[in-house]
């Protein structure tokens, strides 16, 4: 039986003639598309909010936002109205430079 264990250590069935089917695994050529960087400024960018009204107030810490804007709509400074855990209540929020 040593030739019987050798099959099936080889991958052959005991049973038939048969051989197993070579696994192929080809994956699709894939396309790697690259762009050329855009020149001059960009029109979207990434702006910090910060709490005008904590500064005076003497609480610890700073309440402050990330997000963005496109500067060709919003030229000026951005002033929202947002959630400062701090003080627990909505606050105003100016854009600041970094």
């Amino acid at each position: 039986m040593v030739f019987s264990s050798a099959r099936a250590l080889a991958g052959q069935s005991l049973g038939g003639s048969r051989a197993a089917p070579a696994l192929r695994s080809r994956a699709a050529p894939s396309r790697q598309v690259t762009t050329m960087a855009k020149k001059g400024k960009q029109v979207r960018v990434i702006i910090t909010l910060e709490c005008t009204e904590q500064k005076g107030s003497g609480v610890a810490g700073m309440s402050r936002y990330n997000t963005t804007k496109n500067r060709r709509n919003n030229p000026d400074r951005m002033e929202l109205m947002k959630y400062n855990k701090y003080l627990k209540k909505m606050t105003l929020h100016r854009e600041i430079k970094k």
